[in-house]
């Protein structure tokens, strides 16, 4: 798995102690969720974020790849690529 960015999304407000070990993280606080984004190098770290949320007691809503912006979606004229 190459770098990637996710959005993290779990409910209520995730002190920031929680994900200290994580550079590069950004927290932001909705209503009643905390929105987490973060770059990851491998999914070890990625399961590594989550499994910090879990320890903490929090539930999450939704977790997603985020595309990067240089990364654009194929259009729908686009090639398949051969496997």
């Amino acid at each position: 798995m190459s770098r990637a960015a996710y959005e993290i999304q779990a409910v209520g407000a995730v002190p920031p102690r929680v994900l200290e070990d994580f550079p590069g993280v950004t927290v932001s606080l909705d209503v009643a969720r905390t929105i987490i984004h973060v770059d990851l190098t491998d999914e070890a770290e990625l399961h590594g974020v989550l499994d910090a949320l879990r320890r903490g007691g929090f539930t999450l809503v939704d977790v997603r790849r985020e595309t990067p912006f240089d990364d654009p979606a194929p259009s729908p004229d686009s090639p398949v690529p051969e496997p």
